[in-house]
């Protein structure tokens, strides 16, 4: 069965869910009406997990989704493309760390890399157009 929780009934093929607690499990079951008091069986439980205020990454605004970072992976430069005006842009490690702050006018930047360790990184991209986040990995 689904359990105790919250019901939300959904015309279309998305929904999304609003108000969720940082750093908590959470489970999304669905089914079909099939016809006035007629339902499909329950779906296989979905879980995940929403991420603390330091590292949120996931579900982000569509203004947002031309951002590209390439190479990934990278090992000398990476290349931020595909936001609007001026931007911060932050490196962030795994453990919530800021390894690095830059400044990106006309709607690019290149960061060097030297002194970068290996390993997978959060970018973070703030300005008044934009609000993101990218994962990248340092080879």
């Amino acid at each position: 069965g689904q359990g105790a929780g919250t019901r939300v009934t959904v015309t279309g093929t998305s929904y999304t869910l609003a108000g969720l607690a940082e750093a908590t499990m959470y489970d999304v079951l669905v089914r079909s009406v099939c016809a006035a008091g007629v339902y499909s069986d329950w779906s296989n439980r979905a879980s995940f997990e929403t991420l603390d205020g330091g590292s949120q990454e996931g579900i982000e605004d569509i203004a947002n989704a031309n951002i590209a970072l390439y190479p990934n992976p990278a090992t000398t430069t990476v290349t931020l493309t595909g936001f609007d005006g001026q931007a911060t842009v932050t490196i962030v490690d795994m453990n919530g760390r800021a390894m690095g702050e830059y400044t990106a006018d006309n709607n690019t930047l290149t960061i060097d890399l030297t002194g970068y360790a290996q390993g997978a990184y959060f970018v973070r991209i703030t300005g008044e157009q934009v609000n993101a986040i990218r994962k990248l990995i340092v080879k």
